[in-house]
């Protein structure tokens, strides 16, 4: 359906948005809003004599000032009657009128989508689980759906990121605002807008008002089937995220934590009061939803994996198959016998510290970013320049995977900014790649 954007804005823009969604119930579309003769607007006894005077004002000023920068900025407007108006949100008790989405679209419709929630003051276990859930969620074919604020917020961004998205982003002001004026903030936003999609009910250039974040949640939940609560102190605004949820009928659940962390005494809450279903991995949420997820990738050819030694360790072999070995040795009685030296053996590892790692492609421990960084690491301990140097990698890629590889134990960062390789949480007696 064709719309005029310029009157829905000039109505979203004007009014709240409850009070925007009634007047658009009222006269069927912002169009015939504008049209209608004042006297219309007295009929509506829930509007107030301001909102009457506001309505009245016919100026689109405002409304073309927000198309120009949308235009300037590659920022999409979707409206409610726009066909690709994400249903999920018709069904909320008062849904947006207009949505401003930076980057690319998203079915929401079509997609299990899971909203992630959780305290600003995450604990290393909150991060941890942040990364990890939200990884999982997309590399099994889901959609994460959260903030951009920080903590539980931003490192379920990056496992998201890590997961190769796509991922949603709702904020609260507009889709080209960082929340943290920062490099990095601003960085992250591009990654996101890369990959996936930073939606907003307000126009751009809003700033991100404590009044916005309930609408917001509001929107958040109405986009996904289901909302994982990560971890919350007892007065958490997640356990608001979760109320929001339980009233537009959406699954809820909860990551179950240590019983003397303050900050998991509202989600371990939740759990008590049967609020929310524990969940100890993504298996455990999308189960719920196969439906709305991709065919199951092709499990990797395990026959292709290959057993690395480490130099300098004892080498443990397999007990042979007595079968096997027979046929071998009747193989090679029948062979002609070649002419065979003692050659030294091959020396693959040239590195001062004695140390080397296989990564092959066939691997599912490592992402292949996280592969660049471990070869990158191999000479010794180096810079976030240096690595994305070395790597290619954009600057909030390469951050996202030094944050997972450090949360595994790979690596950890060092004096002057440096990163170094941590072998211990690499190797082994033998490792499997």
């Amino acid at each position: 359906m064709v719309t005029n954007v310029k009157y829905w804005l000039w109505l979203t823009d004007l009014l709240e948005p409850a009070d925007a969604w009634q007047v658009f119930c009222h006269f069927g579309s912002p169009e015939q809003a504008y049209f209608a003769d004042p006297e219309e607007y007295e009929r509506m006894e829930s509007l107030s004599p301001r909102q009457r005077a506001l309505l009245r004002d016919k100026s689109v000023t405002a409304a073309e000032q927000i198309m120009a920068r949308c235009d300037s900025r590659n920022i999409r407007i979707l409206t409610y009657h726009d066909t690709d108006f994400p249903e999920r949100l018709r069904n909320i008790e008062t849904p947006p009128l207009v949505l401003y989405l930076r980057g690319k679209m998203v079915r929401f419709d079509e997609r299990a989508v899971i909203a992630f929630a959780g305290t600003r003051r995450a604990t290393p276990y909150g991060v941890k689980n942040a990364n990890d859930f939200a990884r999982d969620v997309t590399r099994s074919g889901g959609v994460v759906a959260t903030g951009i604020v920080g903590g539980c917020d931003e490192n379920a961004v990056l496992g998201a990121l890590l997961g190769g998205g796509p991922l949603v982003c709702l904020v609260a002001g507009g889709v080209d605002v960082p929340y943290y004026d920062t490099e990095g903030n601003r960085r992250l936003l591009e990654d996101v807008a890369a990959v996936g999609a930073i939606v907003s009910e307000n126009p751009p250039g809003t700033s991100h008002k404590g009044a916005y974040f309930r609408r917001r949640n509001t929107i958040l939940c109405g986009l996904a089937v289901g909302v994982l609560c990560v971890e919350a102190g007892e007065r958490s605004g997640t356990l608001g995220v979760a109320s929001l949820a339980a009233e537009q009928g959406k699954d809820v659940f909860a990551i179950p934590a240590n019983l003397s962390s303050p900050m998991s005494a509202g989600t371990n809450e939740l759990l008590r009061q049967g609020l929310a279903a524990p969940v100890l991995s993504a298996g455990d949420i999308l189960s719920r939803y196969s439906y709305l997820l991709p065919p199951q990738k092709r499990e990797p050819d395990f026959t292709r994996w290959r057993v690395v030694h480490i130099p300098g360790k004892k080498r443990t072999s397999p007990r042979p198959d007595p079968a096997a070995t027979s046929a071998q040795a009747e193989k090679k009685s029948a062979a002609p016998r070649a002419e065979t030296a003692d050659l030294p053996e091959k020396r693959v590892d040239t590195l001062p510290n004695s140390r080397y790692i296989e990564l092959l492609d066939t691997s599912d421990r490592w992402t292949e970013e996280e592969k660049a960084l471990l070869k990158a690491l191999i000479p010794g301990p180096a810079t976030v320049e240096a690595l994305i140097a070395a790597t290619g990698l954009n600057a909030g890629l390469a951050s996202a995977n030094l944050t997972m590889l450090a949360v595994n134990g790979a690596v950890e960062e060092c004096s002057g900014g440096r990163f170094r390789l941590l072998t211990e949480g690499l190797f082994g007696t033998e490792v499997l790649y």
